[in-house]
């Protein structure tokens, strides 16, 4: 999509995105369309956007076309700032097991199964028989293990005693360590608070505070026992025997605490976190535009409405085929220069299998004049003839088509689902980046037939769209 200039400033081709799906209301949201009808038909429509003067709001509203969506219920594209996202499916990066959603959450968003990472190198662990036994009846032992750093969990002093339901079983040995049983006590404490004051403010905001009120509240004991603050919490280590000191059985090894320098050798491995794959809507219609399998396993899409499998793609090509076994010489790449003008060749690719009417028409500019030689011109719809390479011959050289001779000034090339067409630039002031806006109408007719149509007919709906196109071609000397 990309060339170099003669500069060494790299041009390319940005599509605008009106954003109106993050901005407005689906009532409010004005398109393209309308904002042209406002505007006189003969006079040059003005841009979205000013690159030169708006650099900050042009990097928000511009974007490939690989990166953009198209909404086919509202026909006008969509950014990532226009879709909303959605959770499709949860799964483990490791094991690929489809975790499902109501699990989720009670699981703390983790693998439930033997996936753990290694807390020195982060590799994943595998379960693996140790050595010794445990018992006098000699059944085996199994331990975490890392294969890259030689770590094992016999040295924070982890041995399980089957090979399956590790998580399980962790979970077991962490709630018997007093710090554990510490944090739960506490929990409780807090959780009795906060429902003794929710009772408190119900039955204080149900009546009105009159002296017959406060005399029942004195009556029944409610008054003292909302005015008197609640016990304070006593500590589980501060309740044991004098001899044993505070918090000697609550060291701070058992709370497991992670060195902030880096991973210790004494830190707990932590279960794998999950994945999940996300489905995006139009945040106007709510249409959905991306939509994956659920499976771990599957990379297709159910549903995958790109903007580049709706609208023509432009492209700044390096050169242009004309034959079987020749190639025209490189376009001019020459830097450009305040009041000459330089030809620019854009070349429109149709990714449907119909053919695509297209219109393009210079946005108004102050300081550069640009003139499309070819403004309409009809691509020919895509077939996979035009993905062979046996098959890959230029149309205008073949009998019954027009000659490169022949043909009109504005077109330069055809071939297949594509046509090049040249624009003539011509700056009239320096610049460092110099970005042609081209408002780019292009319509087709649906495959499907018109649903609104009469049924005596067979007409076909009429998809039209128009987008502006930033074409970007470098530093103005």
């Amino acid at each position: 999509m990309s060339i170099t200039s003669g500069d060494d400033t790299q041009a390319n081709v940005l599509y605008y995105c009106p954003c109106s799906g993050c901005m407005r209301t689906k009532d409010g949201a004005a398109s393209i369309d309308e904002q042209l009808n406002t505007e006189s038909p003969d006079a040059e429509p003005a841009a979205p956007v000013d690159m030169d003067t708006q650099p900050q709001l042009a990097a928000l509203r511009t974007w490939p076309i690989e990166k953009l969506y198209y909404c086919d219920d509202c026909s006008q594209v969509r950014c990532q700032r226009c879709v909303i996202e959605e959770p499709a499916g949860y799964h483990c990066p490791n094991c690929l097991f489809d975790v499902p959603t109501a699990s989720v959450r009670s699981e703390k968003n983790c693998c439930a199964r033997n996936c753990f990472e290694c807390p020195v190198c982060t590799h994943v662990l595998a379960v693996v028989e140790a050595e010794s036994s445990r018992g006098d009846g000699g059944q085996p032992c199994f331990v975490l293990s890392c294969a890259v750093c030689l770590w094992d969990s016999r040295e924070i002093g982890w041995e399980f005693e089957k090979s399956t339901g590790i998580s399980a079983q962790i979970e077991r040995m962490r709630a018997a360590q007093p710090a554990a049983k510490e944090y739960t006590s506490l929990l409780d404490y807090w959780r009795s608070v906060q429902r003794a004051s929710a009772t408190a403010n119900s039955a204080s905001h149900s009546f009105s505070t009159t002296n017959s009120f406060k005399h029942r509240l004195t009556s029944t004991g409610l008054q003292n026992n909302t005015s008197s603050n609640p016990p304070p919490y006593t500590a589980a280590s501060y309740r044991r025997s004098a001899d044993k000191p505070p918090l000697s059985d609550m060291a701070i090894s058992d709370a497991n605490y992670v060195s902030p320098a880096g991973n210790s050798r004494n830190s707990e491995p932590q279960r794998i976190r999950l994945h999940m794959k996300l489905s995006r809507r139009c945040r106007i219609c709510h249409h959905i535009l991306i939509k994956p399998e659920s499976k771990a396993q599957a990379t297709r899409f159910k549903i995958q409405l790109m903007a580049a499998n709706f609208l023509p793609t432009v492209t700044l090509p390096r050169a242009l085929p004309r034959g079987r076994g020749t190639m025209l010489g490189p376009l001019n790449t020459d830097p450009l220069r305040v009041g000459v003008t330089v030809p620019v060749v854009l070349r429109f690719t149709n990714p449907l299998y119909t053919e695509v009417e297209v219109s393009v028409v210079a946005g108004r500019m102050r300081d550069t004049q640009v003139e499309v030689l070819e403004p309409q011109f009809t691509l020919p719809p895509f077939a996979d003839l035009w993905e062979l390479d046996d098959d890959d011959y230029d149309v205008m050289s073949t009998p019954g088509t027009p000659s490169s001779e022949t043909a009109r000034r504005g077109i330069v090339h055809r071939q297949g689902n594509r046509i090049a067409i040249q624009i003539q630039v011509t700056p009239q002031a320096s610049t460092s980046c110099l970005s042609i806006p081209l408002l780019v109408k292009c319509s087709h007719m649906d495959e499907m037939a018109d649903i609104d149509a009469p049924e005596s007919s067979a007409s076909r709906r009429v998809v039209s769209n128009a987008i502006w196109v930033y074409v970007s071609l470098g530093a103005v000397n």
